[in-house]
């Protein structure tokens, strides 16, 4: 019994691991590593963001959301492209991923088609 119990086991294993797709590494940089790699130069994000003119936790907020602009501030620091420090945040050509729009969720969808013929018809006539 105890020899059917162990062959199960493996072959439970092996069947799991053969079936079940691997999840994809992420390319993007650790956030620990972005926030050493700018204290390497001599500064931190939140002296950063103040040389920029911008609050204190600004470019903090893209090591957990994307903002291409402020991105771009942290890479040119870098002496990098956002692209190598957030591959998954951008396409192969450089230009952001906009999230919302590639999934058809845009933010300003009207909820009501207007019927162009109707709208133009004056009421005082």
């Amino acid at each position: 019994m105890l020899g059917y119990l162990s062959q199960h086991n493996v072959m439970y294993k092996l069947m799991s691991s053969l079936n079940m797709p691997k999840k994809p590494a992420s390319k993007d940089w650790h956030r620990a590593d972005i926030i050493a790699a700018v204290r390497k130069t001599g500064t931190n994000l939140n002296q950063l963001s103040l040389k920029h003119g911008l609050g204190i936790g600004v470019l903090r907020n893209c090591l957990n959301h994307p903002y291409p602009k402020y991105e771009r501030l942290i890479a040119e620091h870098l002496h990098t492209t956002p692209q190598i420090i957030w591959p998954s945040r951008y396409h192969t050509d450089g230009t952001p991923r906009s999230g919302r729009g590639e999934r058809g969720l845009g933010r300003y969808k009207r909820k009501y088609k207007i019927n162009p013929t109707s709208a133009n018809v004056n009421v005082n006539q």
